[in-house]
């Protein structure tokens, strides 16, 4: 798998998924460019907000198949500053609910 990093993750979201991903025994690489050979791409998309510190309010991460782009699977996390969770937490629940749907 390859997880695509977003130009803007100046958070290193893309290297938490990728640590996720490898628990689950697999081969994960990250970075800008697609690679020529993958079996999954991994794109996400985060939303941060404010209430007296910066905090994750939402992640959402799909696997892709990589020549047609076709999502795989996809899952989501939401959380407000009341319930707020880590980025580790959000990309741990993301990731559980994504493989928990292919069982």
């Amino acid at each position: 798998m390859h997880v695509i990093k977003l130009e803007a993750d100046g958070r290193g979201i893309d290297g938490l998924i990728a640590d996720k991903l490898r628990t689950r025994g697999l081969t994960v690489t990250t970075g800008a460019e697609k690679p020529a050979t993958v079996d999954a791409l991994v794109t996400y998309k985060d939303k941060w907000m404010w209430d007296i510190t910066m905090y994750m309010l939402e992640l959402t991460i799909t696997i892709r198949e990589p020549k047609t782009d076709f999502p795989l699977g996809t899952g989501n996390s939401f959380h407000t500053s009341l319930t707020r969770k880590s980025p580790t937490e959000m990309v741990d629940e993301v990731i559980e609910n994504i493989f928990k749907q292919g069982k």
